[in-house]
């Protein structure tokens, strides 16, 4: 059984916009880490991170957050979500230490909110790292309504204090209240598209000259009111509706030139997104993300009297291709209207890095770091899995990788490196020139140059791969690589790590064979090299 690295993720279920900025972000982690596990807890269906992610999960049903209530994807229930603000917080004590507990008996290294209060409340009740990933939060978005309704105070104040108290923060843009002490600022954070656009057209059975129509609400359900004004527009457009058919199998319904779909489909959301020549529907965040990166025109829908809306309408006009539709005429289905208009608008694909993929790095660093990660690997070298470097080490079935540099002078003389009385391996005995672990990410040449300047002070040499072999003893067990390199010059070696360097003659390390003075890495590694050399290896 290979090791994962866990990371709880409390998900906001306001819509399923905070649900696909997650899975973004995770998957993004994922590609260069497949060794990560996601601990959700929301009540997002199950289904959604189904679709959605690569990496491994587990689903755990949690109401993680209140937000607002809403009556509709473009209308809120204030009273509604005063009532369940109220019986909701403050947070019971006993309900926090359960939640706790329940993070630590999973694991979790790492506890990222967007946006539950939920996870960084329990993340500080378990001693865990915590994490906020927003482009807003609930008392910034309740603030508005406080001159409506002023029992909103104390829910501002006390939400406020449990996000402040995030260890980390990564603001998405658009950002709605940028914070100059926020650990980082992405691009916007969206899903890629899984399948090419030709292909999504061939499967919805588009004709060449046929312009699609994305008609989107989000994850909030809505009914279509305009399905007869979409039926009578014309057979150049045909009209894709997702979200509000639950009666519809996941094929959908083709009527003429509208296809209709449940929420849960055969098709991927990003890909719909990806596939069409315009875009209409509320201005939420993922759907704004989505079709960012798709570049297609936007007829975006804002809703009534949120506070978002201005900061993404803002966005949208300076970043995007996009025609704004009142909520009015959109449910009317005089936005029609409009479309000519949108169709006509090019494309405007960005050239920035996706959000997600900046906000994985950051968490990648993260755990790395703070955990000391190693990767564990199977025998050919592929990564299979990760933990601390305190769990890889007394581990003897966990392999995981090494460099190893052997630096010859002039003379063919190799340095040899006394090891520190600090360390726990071989302390005070003679080892290999260069050697050190490839650190979780990192490739295996990386790590040579990286080893080979902290060590030595070694950086304008190139050293040549040699081979590669398994060293075990009863501590660990290393996949080893091993590179040769020439170096004539006084090496600058690092004393935290090394008590003395020295260059020693092939007859000085024969004589020392055996006697303790050699780690018995470095004889194993002698022992191969010989071979090596001598055309045996």
């Amino acid at each position: 059984m290979y090791p994962s690295v866990s990371i709880g993720y409390f998900i906001s279920p306001h819509g399923f916009g905070h649900a696909a900025r997650a899975a973004a972000v995770i998957n993004a982690i994922y590609e260069k880490w497949p060794f990560i596990h996601a601990d959700l807890f929301t009540t997002i269906p199950e289904w959604f991170f189904k679709d959605t992610l690569c990496a491994e999960f587990s689903y755990h049903q949690f109401a993680s957050d209140i937000g607002m209530v809403q009556r509709s994807p473009l209308e809120v229930d204030l009273e509604a979500t005063i009532a369940r603000l109220e019986e909701t917080f403050p947070m019971a004590e006993k309900d926090l230490e359960a939640l706790a507990a329940r993070l630590q008996g999973l694991g979790c290294r790492l506890v990222i909110s967007d946006i539950s209060p939920w996870g960084i409340a329990a993340a500080q009740k378990a001693e865990l790292p915590s994490m906020l990933i927003e482009n807003f939060t609930w008392d910034w978005i309740y603030e508005a309504y406080l001159p409506q309704d002023r029992r909103l105070a104390f829910h501002m104040e006390y939400l406020n204090d449990i996000f402040s108290a995030a260890g980390h923060r990564i603001q998405a843009v658009p950002c709605c209240s940028p914070d100059p002490c926020a650990c980082l600022e992405t691009a916007p954070i969206g899903r890629r598209p899984s399948a090419a656009r030709d292909e999504i057209r061939a499967r919805l059975a588009l004709g060449d000259n046929e312009s699609m129509v994305l008609i989107t609400m989000g994850g909030i359900p809505d009914t279509h009111r305009f399905i007869a004004e979409l039926a009578a527009y014309g057979r150049d457009v045909h009209f894709v509706a997702p979200g509000s058919y639950p009666e519809l199998a996941a094929e959908g319904e083709r009527r003429g030139n509208v296809t209709l779909l449940p929420h849960r489909s055969v098709y991927y959301h990003p890909d719909l997104v990806n596939a069409a020549d315009a875009v209409v529907g509320k201005a939420g965040y993922s759907t704004l993300a989505e079709v960012y990166y798709a570049g297609v025109p936007y007829g975006y829908v804002m809703r009534k009297n949120f506070r978002e809306s201005d900061i993404l309408e803002s966005f949208i006009e300076k970043e995007m291709s996009g025609v704004p539709i009142p909520p009015a005429a959109f449910e009317s289905g005089a936005w029609l209207e409009k479309l000519p208009e949108l169709l006509t608008l090019g494309k405007r694909v960005p050239e920035s890095l996706n959000g997600a993929e900046q906000a994985a790095d950051y968490i990648r660093r993260l755990l790395a770091g703070r955990y000391e990660l190693l990767e564990v690997v199977d025998v050919d070298g592929r990564v299979r899995g990760a933990a601390p470097r305190r769990e890889v080490h007394g581990n003897r079935e966990w392999l995981h990788r090494v460099v190893h540099v052997l630096v010859f002078d002039r003379h063919n003389r190799l340095l040899l490196q006394k090891r520190s009385m600090q360390k726990t391996v071989a302390p005070g005995k003679w080892d290999t020139s260069v050697g050190g672990h490839v650190d979780c990410g990192e490739s295996i040449e990386s790590a040579m140059f990286r080893e080979m300047a902290e060590e030595l002070g070694i950086r304008q040499v190139k050293p040549e791969f040699a081979y590669q072999y398994i060293h075990s003893n009863v501590f660990e067990s290393e996949l080893v690589f091993t590179y040769l390199c020439r170096f004539d010059e006084e090496p600058r070696f690092n004393r935290d790590e090394i008590d003395a360097v020295a260059f020693w003659e092939a007859s000085e390390i024969d004589a020392a064979l055996g006697s303790g003075r050699l780690s018995d890495n470095f004889e194993h590694e002698f022992s191969l090299y010989r071979k090596w050399a001598a055309g045996g290896h």
